[in-house]
Formats: C-alpha cells, sequence, structure tokens
C-alpha cells in the first residue's frame, strides 16, 4: 500500500506484522534536487575553441547567462568576445549573441561615426585610413596647413543633397530593421524533453496531463511517448514548440510549472522528479 505521508514526497511501506517502515528515499530525493539548484557561471577564454563550445553547451538549455531576462552577466559576456560565434558551429551560442547584440541595438539606436581610444582595438577606430589614434583624440595626417580656415564651415546648414542622402540612408535602416523584427516574429524553436518521475508508481498519464495542461501563448505541445530507462520505469518525452519573441525563457516553464521549484530552489512537484532537453534546434 503506497501513500503520501505530511511531506510531498513521503513514502511509507505497511508490513505485515502491522509496523511501518519509512523508506529511505527523502536522503536520495535531496541529492538529486542539488542538480536544480543555480550556481555561478563560469568560461574559459571565449576566443577559443575551449571557451565557446563551453558557451555553447550552457546556452542549450538557457536564454540568457542568469536568470529570466538580460542580465549584467550576459554583457559581461558579449563584452568578453572578439565577435559573433559560428552559429553552424555553436548554434546555441549565435542565438544568445544575436539577441543580446540586438537588445543592445536598441538601447544604443544612434548611428555612430567611430572613436579613438588610446589603448582601444582597431575597430574602435574610424574606418578613415588618414585618421590615426594617438592620446585618445583623431588626427588627420592628411590635412594640409596651408589650407584657409574657411574651408572649415563648423555651423553651415546641410545642402539639398546631404538632406537627401541623409533621407536615404534612415529609410534603408528604419526598412532593414522593420525586415529584422518580422523576421525575429517568425523565428521559433523546437525543444525535445524527458520527463521523470520519482518512482515505477507515478501516475505517468496525469504528469503528461499536468504537462498539456501548462498554456502560454507561443508554446504548443506536440507528440509524447514513454521511453523505458531503468529498472523497468518509465519516463515520458514529450516536444514542443516555441515562437522564441513570445517565450524568452523555456527554463521558466520547467522550473516554475512542471518541476515547482520552490525559493530555496528544491523540486516539489510529486510527480516530476527531474526535466533534461534531449534537443534544442531552430526551425
Amino acid at each position: 500500500q503506497r501513500s503520501r505521508g505530511t511531506g510531498p514526497h513521503t513514502t511509507h511501506n505497511s508490513s505485515g506484522n502491522g509496523g511501518s517502515l519509512e523508506q529511505p528515499r527523502d536522503q536520495d530525493r535531496d541529492h538529486l534536487r542539488q542538480q536544480h539548484r543555480i550556481i555561478m557561471a563560469s568560461f574559459s577564454d571565449l576566443s577559443s575553441a575551449k571557451g565557446l563550445k563551453e558557451l555553447d553547451t550552457f546556452l542549450l538549455t538557457r536564454s540568457y547567462i542568469s536568470g529570466y531576462q538580460a542580465s549584467r552577466d550576459d554583457l559581461a559576456v558579449f563584452g568578453a568576445m572578439a565577435s559573433g560565434p559560428a552559429a553552424k558551429e555553436y548554434p546555441h551560442a549565435a542565438r544568445w549573441y544575436n539577441h543580446i547584440k540586438a537588445l543592445l541595438g536598441e538601447s544604443f539606436p544612434g548611428e555612430g561615426a567611430g572613436v579613438g581610444l588610446a589603448g582601444a582595438s582597431a575597430s574602435a577606430a574610424p574606418a578613415d585610413s588618414g585618421a590615426v589614434t594617438g592620446a585618445g583624440m583623431d588626427v588627420d595626417v592628411n590635412s594640409d596647413s596651408s589650407d584657409s580656415d574657411d574651408d572649415l564651415d563648423l555651423f553651415g546648414e546641410m545642402t539639398e543633397e546631404e538632406k537627401k542622402a541623409q533621407e536615404e540612408k534612415k529609410a534603408i535602416i528604419a526598412k532593414a530593421k522593420a525586415r529584422a523584427a518580422e523576421k525575429e516574429k517568425k523565428c521559433k524553436s523546437l525543444i525535445v524533453m524527458d520527463v521523470k518521475p520519482w518512482d515505477d508508481e507515478t501516475d505517468m498519464a496525469k504528469m503528461e496531463a499536468d504537462i498539456r495542461a501548462i498554456t502560454r501563448d507561443g508554446l504548443l505541445w506536440g507528440s509524447s511517448k514513454l521511453v523505458t530507462f531503468a529498472f523497468g520505469m518509465k519516463k515520458l518525452q514529450i516536444t514542443a514548440v516555441i515562437e522564441d519573441t513570445k517565450i524568452p525563457s523555456f527554463d521558466e516553464i520547467i522550473e516554475k510549472d512542471i518541476l515547482l521549484l520552490d525559493e530555496d530552489e528544491e523540486v516539489q512537484s510529486e510527480l516530476v522528479q527531474s526535466v533534461d532537453i534531449l534537443s534544442f534546434n531552430k526551425l
């Protein structure tokens, strides 16, 4: 006879002599729950293949470096990268990089002309090869000292040609942003995950029903099946399709709606012991 105790995961077995022995499962479950505690992320040199591989693996099941929204941790990692990772080799890192880059673009919408900074990389300097950087200033080495100061009109108005060129440039940028925004709206991801029960007496049908009852705008549950994995126990393998712009973090659904983590990051679900992401791919 199996019954729930006062705790959410307490199990008792009744013996023939009328006594009861509590199964020593609490320690095992406490050990399993440690898997879900949040730890500080750490990566090798992000200019190396090893560091990028660590970042890509870390972002396999995450949208951000920590938490459910962009933070200073994302900015720190982004700033440590010389350029965006190759999407073919590091798809998850590339997805994250492009997302953070887009967020930064929204925060700094102005078009930069380039600056010269002492000790900074060449990419921060203007494209004009005639300008050199020194002590934080740009100096035009091609200027002719004999030219009249009248050639420099700091307060002159823009010509009609300059105004037209500026308007055309703004229109091109606006169209490009609109295309990027429309493309981002259509981005979807396919997720395949394993949902493991606490034991072989778990009601798998109810477990699946509870998961499918989780609804979000931009979330669609797909096919599922039961898979035998250990000592005859079965786990639920289920797919989900999400719209990336509407579901910024699938981790939040796993932790808050499936595992029911409490403030101490411990699993409180009576049915689900753990969730493993098997694949997370763009459609």
